[in-house]
């Protein structure tokens, strides 16, 4: 069968019988049924979902993932809560797999580049259409979801089949997840002011509020990534049509109706700009607590009095990187002697890896690296990063300035606001190969102090903020269960058009009706005049 249910009770037998009444009591006196949409086709989309589940769990709620398993090489991200796996068909499993074997060169793709959107956009709906179809043809899934009676559904804003599931099932709640920032669509299904004019897009690194190109460009960006989620939006929006009939309520119909929207953003190094009362920021709560290193790693870090970390992600791959990019990071390193260079490194036997690198001495090649526990260490002194939307926030919350190489999707953005903030510097991933800038730039984050004085402040800022991200999301799903959405968050610009959000036919009506009284009033006054005039010559006469 194509869907089945994990649910791990080891050692269950071994409790006293008393102690396992009293657990099961508890349990049905005050843990919530929660059920998570957690679609498997991106580790980062996968994990961060995964940790909002097991966090659930950990708070004593009844948790089960629904995961249709899109992407066979992703790990389901949540290890505490019951699963219902659903297998999509061929088409998308081997989608994946031969995605696996050509994977993209993010090093010389541009993001920019508008045949992205009309290329990828069609090609990855269809992958979404099947997925969700997988979901909602699954014999009798359905029907046992709704019999549940949840009291919380939790789905993405980005594979949307999960909330667009969510009149069918009926919880009490559902709560809308970004995994990244707030972005496109996700402004008008929730309602929440975009701001274009100094909110930057994506693809946005370098904002000048106050330059009319950088504003364009946020325009023409945003328009890019609007275009992209439509054809997803298209694609499962049909699925959804032909499951459940024309009169079935749209996706971002039930999108609007969300108790709360969690965002994986940290308030504290984010663009500010305007928000509702139904956002809730909970960045960070997969964060680890740093453990101590190994002996291996304590003696690289401790070769020399500074180290400097190079990481672009799990999926971008260095060893796909042009072989200028490599020479360029390779001179750039050999200028820096007394420092050691930690470099995330997936080929370790090839041409590159065995030859010129080798030959560097204050370089180390990596597949594996414990990188949260490596930016603790105190002689740690740059991280030269893809600025993902997790590695930024490590890097915030260690104290440890960046050199932000952003790659593709929403890493543009994250690097500027980093910068922004005073944690780093943006360098363009097209200058990997020029030695001589990326050493500058190197030297002013190794021995210039305000970048580490910024970097420190602000994760401490973070550890000491009022609420954390784990209690935030906590006591925020536990309200939405116990009373459900309140109509009082929900804002009515969802359901106006372009015209009445922005006034258009108040102000058009304004000025008619100014219009009218102004040439009235100018009527009036040569009609008077005129009476003026007219009784000024009969005196004259």
């Amino acid at each position: 069968p194509n869907c089945c249910v994990c649910v791990d009770f080891t050692n269950i037998s071994l409790m006293p019988s008393w102690l396992l009444s009293l657990l099961l009591l508890s349990e049905s006196s005050h843990a919530y049924k929660i059920l998570v949409y957690n679609s498997k086709f991106a580790h980062s989309h996968s994990n961060y979902l995964g940790q909002i589940a097991d966090i659930l769990v950990d708070a004593g709620h009844n948790v089960t993932s629904l995961i249709p398993v899109m992407d066979h090489s992703v790990r389901d991200g949540t290890e505490k809560s019951n699963k219902i796996y659903v297998q999509t068909d061929k088409v998308v499993k081997k989608f994946y797999e031969e995605s696996a074997k050509n994977i993209p060169n993010f090093f010389e793709m541009s993001d920019a580049n508008p045949a992205i959107a009309f290329v990828v956009g069609p090609m990855y709906a269809e992958m979404l259409y099947r997925s969700c179809k997988s979901v909602l043809e699954e014999p009798g899934l359905i029907e046992r979801l709704r019999d549940e009676h949840y009291d919380v559904l939790i789905a993405e804003n980005f594979d949307i089949c999960g909330m667009g599931i969510s009149k069918a099932i009926a919880p009490k709640s559902t709560i809308g997840v970004s995994s990244t920032c707030l972005f496109g669509w996700q402004f008008s299904d929730w309602g929440i002011p975009q701001a274009l004019s100094y909110r930057p897009t994506n693809l946005v690194a370098s904002f000048n509020v106050l330059s009319i190109i950088d504003r364009a460009y946020n325009i023409y960006g945003e328009s890019l990534g609007r275009i992209l989620f439509w054809f997803y939006r298209r694609a499962i929006e049909q699925a959804l049509q032909e499951r459940f009939g024309p009169e079935y309520p749209t996706a971002v119909e039930q999108l609007s109706n969300v108790a709360y929207i969690f965002t994986n953003s940290e308030p504290l190094i984010e663009t500010a700009a305007p928000t509702t009362a139904r956002v809730i920021d909970i960045g960070g709560i997969g964060a680890k607590l740093p453990t101590k290193l190994d002996d291996y790693w304590q003696g690289i870090l401790n070769l020399r009095p500074k180290a400097v970390l190079i990481s672009f992600g799990s999926i971008t791959r260095s060893y796909l990187m042009p072989a200028a990019m490599k020479a360029g990071i390779l001179k750039a390193i050999a200028r820096f002697p007394d420092v050691t260079f930690i470099w995330k490194y997936e080929e370790l036997e090839d041409e590159f890896a065995t030859g010129e690198a080798a030959q560097v001495q204050n370089l180390v090649l990596t597949k594996w690296m414990p990188q949260s526990d490596i930016l603790a260490h105190p002689n740690l002194a740059v991280f030269i990063t893809h600025a993902g939307m997790g590695s930024t926030q490590e890097t915030a919350a260690r104290g440890v300035p960046g050199i932000f190489v952003p790659l593709f999707a929403e890493q543009p953005r994250n690097a500027g606001m980093m910068e922004f903030n005073g944690l780093g510097r943006v360098f363009s991933k097209y200058d990997l190969s020029d030695d001589e800038m990326l050493a500058e730039t190197i030297r002013d984050l190794l021995y210039n102090e305000k970048y580490s004085k910024n970097a420190k402040r602000m994760s401490s800022m973070i550890a000491k903020k009022p609420f954390g991200s784990r209690e935030l999301l906590i006591k925020h799903v536990e309200f939405a269960a116990e009373f459900g959405p309140s109509a009082a968050l929900r804002p009515q610009s969802i359901d106006m058009n372009v015209i009445e959000y922005n006034n258009i036919d108040a102000v058009f009506c304004l000025l008619f009706v100014t219009a009218i009284i102004i040439l009235c009033t100018f009527k009036m006054f040569v009609y008077c005049m005129s009476k003026v005039s007219k009784s000024s010559k009969s005196k004259a006469d």
